[in-house]
């Protein structure tokens, strides 16, 4: 299945991909910053790692420099209002995107990653795992899900397309109205499940392939 269009416009995604690019450690032949990135480094990285719910990390001025840049740059009538709403939601995602340690920058979600193992060995989230983050229904559970399903797929993950989809998971949270094939977490299933099978198939003995066909 191709993989879901992104809600965040590109002025968007590049913000997002830059406030990451402020936390983690410089490179003298890194591009620079905008203004406004470059005084942030490790140290707000580390007390965005430390909050463990909204409150503590709407405290923190990393957040509300994300948050607000994201609001003033929508073109997206009610996805990211300029409410105090909207803060909170990019607050959880905030605190999600500074475990990342590598943006893959390869267009796909996060459940991917976590059901394709490395070097063709089991899914680095289990399927029990996956299921149980998939029916949390709480944003403090979630926030800890992702932070562990992030952790699972060793820090690497699309920057951009993970806060794209926490944002829409959270807009989807008790809309009983929408459809289940339109939601994140049937995109999540789909890549999480197909390249579990995917993977399987790549290792399955031609034998075994020819028996199925």
């Amino acid at each position: 299945m191709k993989p879901r269009r992104l809600k965040l416009n590109d002025a968007q995604q590049r913000w997002v991909r830059d406030w990451w690019r402020a936390l983690q450690p410089r490179q003298a032949e890194d591009p620079p910053l905008p203004g406004g990135l470059w005084a942030m480094g490790r140290g707000e990285r580390a007390q965005l790692r430390r909050c463990k719910d909204a409150e503590e990390l709407l405290s923190q001025a990393a957040t509300l420099l994300l948050a607000e840049r994201l609001i003033a740059l929508d073109d997206n009538a009610g996805f990211l209002s300029d409410q105090p709403i909207s803060y909170e939601r990019v607050a959880w995602v905030a605190g999600v995107l500074a475990t990342i340690k590598s943006d893959a920058q390869d267009n796909k979600s996060l459940a991917w990653h976590l059901g394709h193992g490395a070097d063709n060995e089991r899914p680095r989230m289990s399927e029990l795992r996956f299921k149980t983050m998939q029916r949390s229904s709480t944003l403090h559970d979630l926030f800890r899900h992702w932070r562990r399903a992030v952790q699972l797929a060793e820090g690497s993950a699309d920057v951009a397309r993970l806060a794209d989809d926490l944002l829409n998971w959270q807009m989807e949270l008790g809309q009983s109205a929408l459809r289940a094939s339109d939601g994140i977490k049937f995109h999540w299933a789909c890549d999480y499940y197909l390249s579990k099978r995917e993977q399987a198939a790549a290792v399955e003995p031609v034998s075994n392939k020819e028996l199925t066909a």
